[in-house]
């Protein structure tokens, strides 16, 4: 790998900002249930593999540091 610490980086910018993504979607749903009703399906999609997304971070994250020590 050419540059570890950027990649890292990197990758936290993108768990943080699906993170941020899942938190602004749910409080626009709050906000205004009715005009979501029709997209029920597509945010359903959007939360797993968003989810799936910063899961994903966060055990290969901590795989690579059990391997590491």
């Amino acid at each position: 790998m050419i540059n570890k610490t950027a990649y890292q980086k990197n990758r936290r910018y993108m768990a943080w900002c699906a993170l941020i993504m899942m938190f602004i979607s749910t409080i626009a749903v709050l906000i205004n249930p009715d005009k979501f009703a029709k997209a029920d399906s597509i945010l359903m999609m959007m939360y797993g593999s968003l989810s799936a997304l910063v899961g994903a971070y966060f055990g290969f994250a901590k795989n690579n540091n059990d391997k590491s020590k």
